[in-house]
């Protein structure tokens, strides 16, 4: 059996290690952004800040409902047709005397 160690090498490998496990935060710096965003939107929610923009503006919405007359429908159905009678119970099956 021959050595292996004695063959030229083709392939190396190589490991970077640059100390970080998992890499990455982008996922907890997106959930701070969202957490701001949802704080601030709720301080101008319950603040009233958002109703008084809203008061200020003065817009008059004053739209009428038409008066809408529709004829009358009269919907005559016959009368239902009356239950079948039902069927005659049949004797019971007997064996014997």
């Amino acid at each position: 059996m021959e050595d292996r160690d004695d063959r030229p090498i083709e392939r190396e490998t190589v490991v970077v290690d640059t100390g970080r496990d998992g890499g990455g935060g982008g996922g907890a710096i997106a959930a701070i952004l969202v957490i701001l965003v949802i704080a601030v939107l709720a301080f101008l929610f319950f603040g009233g800040y958002l109703q008084k923009a809203a008061d200020d503006t003065n817009i008059n919405v004053n739209v009428g409902t038409p008066k809408i007359e529709l004829p009358d429908i009269n919907i005559d159905n016959p009368p239902a047709a009356p239950a079948p009678a039902p069927a005659p119970a049949q004797p019971a099956n007997q064996t014997g005397p």
